[in-house]
This record gives structure tokens, C-alpha cells and sequence, in this order.
């Protein structure tokens, strides 16, 4: 989760509406996903910690989705998972 007034990027990012609920960021050149803002909550953006220059300038807090993980797959940190969305995600 960030504020869009932090992300920075070489240019404005594609915009598609991917539900009846949201977009999804990505880069217009390489069609890269890096973000998505749904209507319920627009101050709020979840992006791909892949699609950033330094990941690990920006620790986690906490997990989402955990319940659809891959089997073979856990996080070495003891932040709360959650099954599906954080706790605090309005208009569901």
C-alpha cells in the first residue's frame, strides 16, 4: 500500500479496467504490472514489489492473499497473513 504521491516512474503508467471494481497499473512499454487501485478505497494503491528499483527500501507489515500462496512456499518473517484481503478494506 503506498500514496500515489511517492511512486515515481520514467513515465505515466497504462491504465486498464481489469473488473467492475478497479485498474491495474502497468508500464506502457513492457507491459509490466505494477499497481492496482480499486474504486472502494482510491487512497490507496497495492503494487508489485517486483516493479520496484529497490525492493527492500520498503519492508512489509503484513501479508495478503496467504490462502492462495503456493504449497511450497513461506514467508521467513512473522508479520500477520491474511487469507484474502487486510483487515481493513472497505466496500467489499
Amino acid at each position: 500500500m503506498a500514496d500515489s504521491a511517492r511512486l515515481a516512474a520514467a513515465g505515466a503508467p497504462a491504465k486498464r479496467k481489469s473488473s467492475p471494481f478497479g485498474e491495474r497499473w502497468f508500464c506502457a512499454d513492457c507491459g509490466t504490472q505494477l499497481a492496482v487501485q480499486v474504486d472502494f478505497q482510491p487512497e490507496t494503491i497495492d503494487f508489485t514489489i517486483a516493479s520496484l528499483d529497490d525492493p527492500d527500501a520498503l519492508a512489509p507489515t503484513f501479508h495478503i492473499w496467504f490462502g492462495s500462496r503456493v504449497s511450497w512456499f513461506d514467508t521467513a518473517d512473522s508479520f500477520p497473513r491474511h487469507e484474502k484481503f487486510r483487515p481493513d478494506t472497505r466496500g467489499l
